[in-house]
């Protein structure tokens, strides 16, 4: 299977059906928003599909709704029998380094410990196949300009959320066996897109509001990747189908997915923040200054204050450029992103209003 461009992704994705992508699967994090977006999915495949999630799954009726906790193994074995694909999408997003202990249990139980358990009643049970949803933060350790899947592990990472990613990611790739389980794992960038708009977006929108985005972060030279939601969930499918198909290639293997489009961290804002009325902020802060001020909303958290809104991570995602291309997926998967900012932010306008109205209306 290959590709180059968003219309051979289209057809590639134009062929699948139950059958080649799977007629039996679990969504694990069911009603999260990539969760969400990947069972609506599915369902219009004609795929038979159990939402699993510790909130319980509420769009399409269809779905068969199990509410369970990955960190629970008797929960996730009872939600995975007879499934022919899992996809795994369950994880907990912390990017503290400074976390109490109780925050960082809860990261390491949900992002690997519940991974083990995904892998282990699959592998039990016979699923045939485990996409797993990793992140580009498994290789953001130091300044990447347009790395590949060869750039190494960011196993000196200080953050809970790219630490507990390595970790679960290993498990994944080396429980793939070419006599029983096939493993695959997809490595988005920041998720955004349509109706819930996605977590980055959200935050992003809450600041606004609020009135609290009033200067840049950095020298605004670093580059970094973006997956819009529909992007990543086409490669979902084309990756199920890739380890049914050609699974001696596709097999343990790990695949960058974003939109290929790189841009600084804040100025992919741009047009979202000028449509919901707002000016471009000119003034910047120095990125060491604001990486100070991360390390000390994070220590205030480690002594019972409230999550921060600003981490080292998040300042390092702003100042430190991490870019990857997306080769291996457009050869292996015939992936290929069918979505760009400009569209999809121009989409997703509705609900992004209906966000900020929201949010404007709670910061009064």
């Amino acid at each position: 299977m290959s590709g180059e461009g968003p219309d051979d992704c289209a057809r590639a994705l134009s062929r699948l059906d139950a059958a080649t992508v799977g007629p039996a699967c679990v969504v694990t994090g069911a009603a999260g928003y990539l969760g969400g977006h990947l069972v609506a999915r599915l369902l219009a495949l004609g795929c038979e599909v159990r939402a699993f999630d510790v909130r319980p799954y509420s769009g399409d009726a269809r779905a068969e709704v199990v509410v369970g906790d990955v960190r629970r193994y008797d929960q996730v074995a009872e939600a995975v029998e007879g499934a022919d694909v899992v996809f795994h999408t369950a994880s907990v997003i912390d990017t503290r380094g400074f976390a109490p202990p109780r925050a960082r249990r809860r990261a390491w139980d949900v992002n690997v410990l519940g991974t083990e358990h995904v892998v282990r009643a699959c592998d039990r049970l016979e699923v045939d196949r485990l996409v797993h949803t990793s992140s580009i933060n498994v290789a953001m350790e130091h300044v990447v300009d347009e790395g590949d899947e060869s750039t190494p592990y960011a196993t000196g990472a200080f953050d809970l959320y790219t630490q507990t990613k390595v970790a679960a990611e290993r498990v994944v790739l080396a429980a793939d066996d070419p006599g029983g389980l096939r493993t695959v794992a997809l490595r988005p960038g920041g998720i955004w897109g349509g109706g819930e708009c996605g977590l980055m977006v959200q935050r992003f929108i809450e600041q606004l509001a609020a009135g609290k985005f009033v200067a840049l972060i950095g020298g605004g030279r670093s580059l970094v990747d973006n997956t819009h939601v529909e992007n990543l969930v086409d490669a979902q499918l084309l990756a199920a189908a890739a380890l049914a198909s050609a699974p001696e290639r596709v097999g343990g293997q790990a695949y960058f997915i974003t939109d290929d489009e790189r841009f600084n961290g804040l100025e992919w804002f741009r047009p979202l923040a000028e449509a919901l009325g707002h000016r471009f902020p000119r003034a910047r802060l120095p990125g060491r200054l604001m990486y100070a001020v991360g390390a000390l909303a994070e220590a205030a958290s480690l002594r019972g204050g409230p999550e921060p809104t600003l981490t080292r991570r998040g300042v390092l995602n702003l100042t430190q450029s991490s870019s990857f291309r997306i080769d291996k997926a457009r050869r292996d998967l015939g992936y290929a992103p069918r979505v760009r900012r400009d569209d999809g932010l121009a989409d997703l306008l509705p609900d992004a209003r209906a966000l900020y109205e929201r949010a404007a209306r709670r910061a009064s």
